[in-house]
């Protein structure tokens, strides 16, 4: 029931479509910006600087090994 009144009123967030949402909001990232219709800008330099980016590349330089 509650779902159908969120659907009506528009404030319903589909399984798949809150999983991004969810997964944004625990980025951490402070200059996520939201421009136009749904499109997202961070700072490059947030992003390479974050523990999980360093730890992602040298995942990749063991695969790439």
């Amino acid at each position: 029931m509650t779902d159908i009144f969120k659907k009506i009123i528009g404030t319903y967030v589909a399984p798949d479509e809150q999983e991004v949402l969810n997964a944004i909001n625990n980025s951490g990232l402070k200059s996520m910006r939201v421009v136009g219709r749904g499109t997202l800008t961070v700072d490059t330099k947030e992003v390479t600087n974050s523990p999980k980016f360093k730890e992602y590349v040298q995942q990749a330089k063991q695969i790439a090994k």
